[in-house]
């Protein structure tokens, strides 16, 4: 386990401040000012700190509500919007800490070329690389002893800069529109100067307390920071003139009081920001493995005894040696902005979150105003498309595009995070607003409840049940569990069970517990649940089932999203007819659609390749009738036929062309096939064209008799059905 050593001086505001006020303060700051004028150089600070100080008030925000661990933002992130998120802005923020490095290495180049221009830069570049890695493997209390005397060289190169003289400049130029350099290209260029924050947060595993130290550390080395720049901007404007700041990036250096002094801070600012990302990132790539969020975890979460991430140290040198051989200082610092942006917007995304749900978990010591993460987010996504769209819209495919390969991964972690809360939110919101609105049958769609006495009788219907909800209707799968009262209960049970007012074979579930039935409901519906479809499986105690029933249906009307649907399935055995009366009395009154199966037991749903739609003229069950055979089409790839029974030949063309007429309205598919048989019903049941699946509207008086007979003759499964009012097949 690593050991936490260091406190908020040398944890935080030392790597911070030494990585804000680093390469691009001493190489192109004066480039900054002479390209856009000083005016324009402070507005771009101002505008980078905009981003900079709300995810640093943010970040303050989010650690003094969490224990942080390794990983910085990544930690952050990970624990607030889940580890999927974590993962997709965790891997982008170690490769900007990894080029941060490169970026710092190439600036100490560019100044070491003009001491000693004979000497190969690539060569300075991999042995200055070589020489942090080794101060890295020595331990983090070494690297941030260095940091201290790297300070003070920093302190000492500014002095003698402000006491050092330049030329001059006739007049400060304070607005210069570059023709070759665009505002927001050199934006760009200039936003790693303030990017610090991640370095001290990246230090986070390695502090006696976070909590205190990261708020306190970063957010005064912010200020400091933008104290520092804008008088260094004002002092360049003053110096030079613009041609001469765009033209030598190491102005400072002839100007300055000291020569000697600007040179050992410009040199040891690059190797301390160097030298903290080159320390921040490996314990970024380790926080990563140990989620196993990147390959090899087991190599890369590994520490040493000290707590150094030392595998995951020479990986992030390989990539920096890499970028080294292939990168310059500008377009390394465009790239580094991007992912910079990235990851602060998603910081401040994660805060606004945790606010706006107004979650009670949420409860930072340093509490901030909503509208500074939202400023905060919004900003780094205008700035990002400001500086390169193309790359902008790149990440934003990307970052989602890893964030869904995690969740495929189906990665778990200990820790909670905020994304129920947030959708909780949503979902809350949605119902207020679709209350306040009027229903309309456009709106419809199969929201199904089923009450289920044995859950192992249904495990081979739930196939069918997914293609009549499926893709975008839910399914509620209810049972009740017959709680016994007394003495008078069971002689009342005993005697429903003789005078076959109830199927003792539907009462399986009374050998069950109510733990062991619940787990059953929630293992029926997974099937359901793996399609994507909302599901939800619940359990109730009652004296008998119709009262369970009862109380359900009547709860359910009043939840997210209540049914509209009600399904059950129609037993062989009459014993149950009575109760299914009393089912469908409670669906009525309730303002419920049914649907009623018939299963036969051999032919079940046979090729799933046509179904009969069987119609009256008015018939008040069209409307469900109609929907739930376009469900099963779009899901079956099926043919439907309408069918009818017309009195007499001179009806028949009549009633076809009105049933073409009513395929039309409901916009039923173009190979739907019109059927008027004559004669009566019974024997037009007998000369039906053949099909899987046969639909029926309810007759006014429920015949259950019929219903079998029916099923006899056509020699198939059929449905069952009764509008509520509440659908339309033509809307």
């Amino acid at each position: 386990m690593s050991k936490r050593v260091l406190g908020t001086f040398g944890g935080v505001f030392t790597p911070t401040i030494l990585t804000i006020v680093g390469v691009i303060m001493y190489l192109r700051l004066g480039w900054v000012v002479g390209t856009v004028g000083l005016g324009a150089a402070i507005v771009i600070i101002l505008l980078s700190h905009v981003a900079t100080v709300t995810t640093g008030l943010a970040l303050s925000s989010m650690t003094t509500n969490v224990r942080i661990g390794a990983g910085g933002f990544y930690s952050l992130i990970s624990r607030s919007l889940g580890i999927e998120a974590g993962g997709a802005i965790g891997l982008p923020l170690y490769f900007s800490q990894a080029f941060s490095v490169a970026l710092y290495i190439i600036g100490f180049t560019e100044v070491w070329r003009t001491i000693f221009p004979a000497h190969n830069i690539q060569l300075v570049a991999s042995t200055v690389l070589l020489l942090l890695v080794i101060l890295s493997f020595i331990g983090v209390r070494a690297a941030m002893k260095v940091q201290y005397f790297i300070m003070a060289a920093i302190v000492l190169s500014l002095l003698s800069a402000f006491l050092g003289k330049g030329q001059g400049s006739e007049h400060i130029v304070f607005w210069h529109q570059s023709t070759s350099v665009s505002f927001w290209k050199v934006f760009a260029i200039f936003f790693p100067a303030v990017t610090g924050i991640a370095a001290g947060a990246a230090m986070s595993g390695d502090l006696k307390d976070p909590k205190r130290s990261l708020p306190i550390g970063i957010l005064s080395a912010i200020g400091i920071g933008l104290i520092i720049y804008v008088g260094m901007a004002v002092w360049y404007a003053q110096i030079a003139r613009p041609d001469q700041l765009t033209s030598n990036y190491t102005i400072m250096m002839d100007v300055a009081f000291w020569r000697w002094a600007v040179i050992a801070g410009i040199m040891g600012a690059t190797l301390s920001s160097a030298l903290g990302s080159l320390v921040g990132a490996p314990r970024i790539l380790m926080a990563l493995a140990q989620d196993r969020l990147v390959p090899f975890p087991k190599t890369l979460a590994a520490k040493s005894a000290e707590g150094e991430p030392r595998s995951a140290l020479l990986v992030t040198a390989l990539l920096v040696e890499v970028s080294l051989l292939l990168g310059n200082l500008d377009s390394i610092a465009i790239l580094l902005t991007m992912f910079f942006l990235i990851t602060y917007g998603t910081i401040n995304v994660a805060v606004f979150i945790e606010k706006i749900t107004g979650i009670p978990s949420f409860r930072p010591r340093f509490d901030i105003p909503l509208i500074i993460p939202l400023l905060g987010s919004c900003w780094c996504g205008v700035i990002m498309f400001l500086i390169n769209p193309i790359f902008a819209a790149v990440a934003i495919v990307i970052i989602p595009l890893i964030y869904g390969i995690q969740v495929k991964r189906g990665l778990r972690t200990p820790w909670g995070d905020v994304r129920s809360a947030l959708f909780d939110s949503i979902a809350q919101w949605a119902v207020k607003t679709s209350a306040r609105m009027p229903r309309h049958a456009k709106s419809w769609k199969p929201d199904v409840m089923i009450p289920v006495e044995d859950p192992a009788y249904w495990h081979p219907l739930m196939e069918f049940i997914r293609d009549i909800v499926f893709p975008k209707g839910t399914l509620r799968v209810f049972s009740i569990k017959i709680v016994e009262q007394g003495f008078e209960s069971n002689i009342n049970r005993l005697v429903d069970i003789f005078v076959k007012r109830i199927d003792p074979a539907q009462h399986e579930n009374g050998d069950h517990s109510a733990e062991e039935l619940e787990e059953q409901l929630n293992q029926l519906v997974v099937p359901i649940k793996d399609e994507g479809i909302f599901t939800a499986a619940t359990l109730i105690e009652s004296r008998n089932f119709l009262e369970g029933i009862n109380v359900i249906t009547q709860v359910m009307r009043g939840m997210f999203f209540p049914p509209n649907l009600i399904f059950f399935t129609i037993s062989e055995k009459q014993v149950k007819a009575k109760r299914l009366e009393r089912m469908i009395a409670i669906a009525i009154r309730e303002q419920l659609g049914i649907i009623a199966l018939r299963l036969h037991a051999q032919a079940a749903f046979g090729q799933k390749e046509k179904i009969n739609v069987w119609l009256r003229i008015g018939s008040p069950n069209q409307n469900l009738a109609l929907l739930t055979a376009l469900q099963l089409e779009r899901n079956w790839g099926c043919a439907v036929r309408l069918l009818t029974v017309a009195g007499t030949l001179e009806e028949k063309a009549k009633v076809i062309r009105r049933f073409h007429k009513i395929a039309e309205l409901a916009r039923m598919p173009r190979d739907t096939q019109v059927v008027v048989l004559t004669g009566n019903f019974t024997t037009a049941i007998a000369r039906a064209p053949a099909a899987d699946l046969n639909i029926f509207g309810f007759s006014h008086d429920i015949n259950w008799g019929a219903m079998d007979h029916i099923v006899e003759l056509l020699n198939t499964s059929c449905l069952f059905v009764k509008d509520s009012g509440a659908e339309s097949a033509f809307a």
